[in-house]
């Protein structure tokens, strides 16, 4: 019996990818929400390139901490999409689901007990209070456009955050088919998967904060409605953006890329794909 399987005996499968999307989504959370913090309140970072590669870099060692324990998945959306194309059990929907939506709340407890203080310090310098959206609550509730430069309505919106998520999930399907002779090693696909969420921040940041995740969208919001938010958190425009269009762009994928990429490949001469 192996190092690995020692550990493992007397936790179900259920309960090691419970914690393992629970940290995992934590880790990712905590590094890559505390970013957009520092960036927005201590101009720490300059320009989403940055911030997007210190996502990048979290997403990759999340999965390196914790692909043992789960599928690594930190999204809901890429859940739905495995589940719709079968690589996942349906089962395992709710077990991620609740595990990722908990680490994302809990890393943003975390970053509020950091970034409190300044928070409040920079409304008050603004002579606002929470009943405005300001650079502060942005942090916790993702908003469009993300800068002052930017002009796009709901719509446009959605489509950004669904699109990126359809790129998301097409790249990583690509990356674990064995019939794809372009799919980096075991070792290092996660870097690669953390250079997509930081190329498409890089795209989509200015626009709409790149949220591309439902659970990383409604845990701060969570957290910033409590904070004192509440007339700014939830919306019906942020959830469509946020949340259902990423579902959506994840299950089109998922669709897509069964129905469509997947059998082409399936179907080359190359021995490995017979």
């Amino acid at each position: 019996m192996s190092d690995n399987q020692t550990q493992c005996c007397g936790y179900s499968p259920t309960t090691r990818g419970w914690t393992g999307e629970f940290i995992g989504t934590f880790l990712m959370c905590f590094f890559g929400i505390g970013a957009v913090a520092t960036a927005t309140l201590y101009s720490a970072h300059t320009g989403p390139f940055q911030v997007g590669i210190i996502w990048g870099i979290a997403i990759a060692i999340a999965i390196y901490a914790t692909r043992n324990l789960s599928c690594a998945h930190f999204n809901p959306a890429v859940t739905l999409a495995m589940c719709i194309s079968k690589r996942s059990s349906w089962r395992i929907f709710p077990v991620y689901l609740t595990a990722q939506l908990l680490g994302a709340i809990v890393a943003s407890i975390v970053l509020w007990i950091f970034f409190k203080d300044s928070s409040l310090a920079a409304m008050a310098a603004e002579n606002i209070d929470f009943s405005v959206a300001s650079a502060p609550s942005s942090i916790w509730c993702e908003v469009f456009p993300n800068t002052t430069k930017g002009v796009i309505s709901t719509p446009v919106a959605a489509f950004a955050e669904g699109f990126g998520v359809f790129i998301l999930v097409i790249i990583i399907f690509s990356m674990t088919e064995g019939c794809n002779l372009g799919r980096p090693s075991d070792d290092i696909f996660p870097l690669f998967i953390g250079l997509t969420i930081s190329c498409l921040i890089a795209t989509i940041g200015p626009m709409t904060n790149a949220g591309l995740n439902p659970a990383r969208d409604i845990g701060p919001r969570i957290v910033g409605f409590f904070a004192g938010w509440k007339d700014v958190a939830f919306s019906s425009d942020a959830m469509i953006v946020y949340v259902l269009a990423p579902f959506i762009g994840g299950a089109l994928a998922a669709l897509i890329f069964t129905k469509i990429i997947e059998p082409i490949q399936s179907s080359t001469s190359n021995t490995n794909c017979c």
